[in-house]
């Protein structure tokens, strides 16, 4: 009867949450609106003390498969992502987050991107809603990315030495991928999806929808401050997937390292005297001590100078 169900199975949607039931409310109802409805939903609540359990309740009956997994204990990001996709027993895994909202269209779409590029690892589209300060018009994030890209190319203009990501963490991916690349890695924590898409990347291609199909939940999260710890983890991350891309390939390992050293030194100097203009010293203190660990002296005393 498994073997049935997965062989029926063609999206399966995870949906993970934590303490946000009427966000998860609207993420449902966008859900259940969809074109293409998922074959199999499966909402992993990471230990919430809130009423998701009962929202979940309130739509159970309206998805053909909803199935609703409640850690023991909270596994956070990204342990419950990872415990979700690997619930999920679909061709296409879609990863959604709570809170977002979704055009009718967009698995529709994302599905048949997938089925026009066999090769491509996952699909991801523009966004909208996007109320914070950018260079985009009416929150709309719409990236000149093709509608197929290679991989490695695709990691070299999107990815590399970059300290935000163009792939929003909402994709579309193949089950067979994530078989072979799973578990998003720990060590990354809220921030591992974006490694996930730079590993599928090594092996994988790109597909894009140029819409914003996505509505982003924008409530007040401390991940959207400023953080010395998440620039970090970027760095780390960045280090991990250029030594995975180059490894083979000692000089141009090399030169990704010494570049990827350049771009880092010069975002710090900027974050550094960002903590200075806005009178930020424990974060400046912060900074400097990660400068420091990082072997930025000269970093240092151009900042000290200008205070």
């Amino acid at each position: 009867m498994e073997r049935i169900i997965q062989m029926m199975t063609k999206i399966s949607v995870c949906v993970t949450t934590y303490n946000r039931d009427q966000l998860l409310d609207q993420t449902l109802q966008s859900l259940y609106a969809q074109t293409r409805q998922p074959d199999e939903l499966i909402v992993s609540d990471d230990c919430s003390i809130d009423d998701t359990q009962r929202v979940v309740k309130k739509w159970e009956k309206k998805f053909p498969r909803l199935h609703y997994n409640r850690n023991s204990r909270n596994l956070y990001m990204p342990g419950n992502l990872n415990v979700a996709v690997g619930l999920a027993k679909g061709k296409y895994v879609a990863n959604l987050h709570d809170g977002d909202t979704f055009d009718p269209e967009m698995l529709e779409q994302w599905e048949r991107a997938l089925d026009s590029y066999p090769s491509a690892g996952f699909v991801f589209c523009g966004i909208g809603g996007w109320t914070h300060h950018t260079e985009f018009d009416d929150g709309v994030i719409l990236h000149d990315v093709q509608l197929f890209t290679r991989g490695r190319t695709f990691f070299e203009k999107y990815f590399l030495h970059k300290f935000s990501s163009i792939v929003w963490g909402t994709v579309m991916a193949r089950r067979t991928v994530y078989d072979e690349l799973l578990p998003f890695d720990p060590a990354f924590g809220f921030i591992s999806d974006v490694d996930m898409w730079m590993r599928m990347c090594l092996k994988y291609n790109v597909a894009y929808v140029r819409k914003p199909l996505i509505i982003l939940d924008n409530s007040p999260t401390k991940e959207r401050g400023f953080d010395w710890r998440r620039l970090e983890i970027t760095r780390k991350m960045q280090i991990a997937n250029i030594q995975r891309f180059y490894g083979n390939q000692p000089a141009l390992l090399r030169r990704e390292i010494s570049c990827h050293q350049r771009v880092v030194q010069k975002l710090y100097m900027r974050r550094l005297l960002g903590r200075l203009w806005h009178q930020d010293w424990a974060g400046l203190r912060e900074g400097l001590r990660v400068c420091r660990n990082l072997g930025y002296p000269l970093l240092m005393l151009g900042v000290l100078g200008h205070g």
